[in-house]
C-alpha cells in the first residue's frame, strides 16, 4: 500500500473514532451534570451526610473526563488533518493518561463494590429504623422507601420483620407501601388486619439487582471506551510514522 493512501485511510478512521470518542465524552459529561444537580437520586438520598461528598467528587470527575475527552479529540483531529506530528504525539500522550485513569477507576469500583453494597443495605435499614420517627429533613428517605416498596412490591430490606425495629411501628401497623390493599394514602402507616396482604419479599434483592445493573452498565461502557482508545492510539502511532516517512521523501 502506498504511503499516501495509508495516510488518507488512517486519517479517515482516526476522525471516525474521534467522533465516537467525542459522543461518549459528551455522555460522560452529561452524567456528571446529572449527578451534580439531581439531589433526589436514589443513592444520594440513602447516603449519609458525611458521604455526600463522594457523589460530588464523582460528578466533578465525570465533568473533568468529559472536558478532557473533548480537548483530546480536538487535538487529534487537528493533528491528523494538518499532519502535525507534535500534536499527534500530544494526542497519544493524552490517550495514555486517560486510559490509565479509567482503568484505575474501573478497578477501584470493582474492589469497592462489596463495600458499596453493604453500605447501601446498612443505610436502608437505618432509614427503616427512623421512618416517621425523625426530623423533617429525613422525609425524603421515607418517601424513597415507600417508592421502592411500591415499585418492587416488597416490604422491608430483608422482609417485613425489619419494621419491628422501629419504635413507632408495631405488629398491627406497617407503612402503607408494604401492602397492595386499598388504603388511605394520607397517612404513612396503615393498620394491619387479617385480610391485609403484606408483600412477603424484602427489597434487598431488587436493590442489589439495581446496583449491579448500573455498575455493570458503567463498566461495559468503560471497557468499550478503553478499546476505542487503544484503536485510536494504534492509528495515531501509525499515522505519525507515515507522516514521518512522507517528510523524509
Amino acid at each position: 500500500m502506498k504511503n499516501d493512501v495509508k495516510i488518507k485511510i488512517l486519517k479517515y478512521f482516526l476522525s471516525l473514532f474521534n467522533g465516537i470518542f467525542l459522543i461518549i465524552g459528551a455522555i460522560i459529561f452529561g452524567c456528571g451534570i446529572w449527578i451534580l444537580w439531581d439531589e433526589n437520586s436514589f443513592i444520594g438520598t440513602l447516603l449519609p451526610t458525611d458521604h455526600e461528598d463522594i457523589l460530588s467528587v464523582s460528578a466533578y470527575c465525570f465533568l473533568a473526563i468529559g472536558i478532557t475527552v473533548t480537548i483530546v479529540c480536538f487535538v487529534g483531529c487537528i493533528g491528523s488533518i494538518k499532519e502535525v506530528k507534535h500534536l499527534l504525539f500530544l494526542y497519544c500522550l493524552f490517550l495514555s493518561l486517560i486510559f490509565i485513569l479509567q482503568l484505575s477507576i474501573g478497578l477501584a469500583v470493582l474492589s469497592q463494590y462489596s463495600n458499596i453494597e453493604t453500605l447501601l443495605g446498612k443505610k436502608t435499614i437505618e432509614a427503616i429504623n427512623h421512618y416517621v420517627n425523625d426530623s423533617f429533613s429525613k422525609e425524603l428517605k421515607w418517601n424513597f422507601l415507600d417508592l421502592i416498596q411500591k415499585e418492587f412490591q416488597c416490604c422491608g430490606y430483608y422482609n417485613s420483620s425489619d419494621w419491628e425495629r422501629n419504635d413507632l411501628i408495631g405488629s398491627t401497623s406497617l407503612p402503607c407501601s408494604c401492602s397492595n390493599s386499598t388504603v388511605d394514602t394520607s397517612t404513612s402507616l396503615c393498620t394491619i388486619t387479617e385480610n391485609t396482604y403484606i408483600y412477603p419479599q424484602g427489597c434487598s434483592t431488587h436493590m442489589k439487582q439495581w446496583l449491579s445493573g448500573n455498575v455493570a452498565t458503567v463498566l461495559v461502557a468503560a471497557a468499550a471506551l478503553l478499546l476505542i482508545e487503544v484503536l485510536q492510539f494504534i492509528m495515531a502511532v501509525n499515522l505519525f510514522k507515515s507522516i514521518k516517512i512522507k517528510e523524509n521523501y
